[in-house]
């Protein structure tokens, strides 16, 4: 790993979407208050970098952008 910045990958950043939404929807049905708290502070981290990293982005909804496996 290097200290230089370099942008993302059309897959990685396709990725991180996916790693948001799944983390959404644990926010939304996850009852464990330590589990939820943990996922919430994981959202705001990754909307930290999606930001930074100019990702266009509709944090609500997307879905037309979907990993294909």
């Amino acid at each position: 790993m290097t200290n230089e910045s370099s942008p993302l990958t059309a897959e990685q950043e396709l990725h991180l979407i996916e790693s948001y939404r799944t983390l959404t929807h644990l926010a939304q049905t996850v009852r464990v208050p330590a589990v939820l708290a943990s996922v919430r502070a994981c959202l705001a981290e990754l909307r930290i970098a999606l930001d930074g990293q100019a990702v266009e982005f509709d944090y609500y909804r997307e879905p037309s952008r979907t990993l294909v496996a």
